[in-house]
């Protein structure tokens, strides 16, 4: 059982994430209380350009950037989280382009991939009870940090 006297200091800190919330939706970061994904689509328009679509249930994608639709999945990876997958639950022409951003705990950005959907789709693993993007079978669209647009914000997040 947690000792009681430290209760109030739970309290407070859950105070202190609440406070950080309304601000975060105050400056349009988040707009809905899934918060690791709504940081991700907001990394990916603020970083490659482009606009989040006005729902944040739309399926398929969650930018619009130029012509393209991306969509979008975002990682906060604890320190002993080992697993480089993503869940894909898409089906061909739901969006152009797929972006996993991988950040820290302390959201810090560590990984961007940005996949065209027809390499998505030649590359998925349908092995396991879900259809997943492993990381490291997309090598080769990772990008550097040091070669994202905006690295302005990047530095921010590094």
């Amino acid at each position: 059982m947690p000792e009681q006297d430290h209760f109030p200091e739970v309290r407070e800190q859950l105070d202190s994430i609440v406070e950080a919330k309304r601000r975060l939706r105050e400056l349009d970061v988040i707009r809905s209380e899934r918060m690791v994904g709504e940081i991700g689509e907001w990394l990916a328009e603020s970083i490659f350009g482009g606009e989040r679509v006005k729902s944040t249930s739309q399926k398929g994608y969650d930018v619009i950037s130029g012509d393209l639709r991306v969509q979008v999945k975002t990682h906060a990876k604890g320190d002993e989280n080992n697993a480089r997958w993503t869940e894909f639950k898409y089906e061909p022409g739901q969006f152009d382009e797929f972006v996993i951003i991988v950040m820290s705990k302390e959201f810090k950005l560590k990984e961007v991939y940005r996949i065209p959907e027809e390499i998505v789709f030649e590359r998925i693993d349908e092995t396991k009870k879900q259809r997943i993007v492993k990381w490291d079978d997309y090598a080769d669209f990772g990008i550097a940090l040091s070669d994202l647009p905006n690295q302005e914000l990047v530095e921010l997040f590094r």
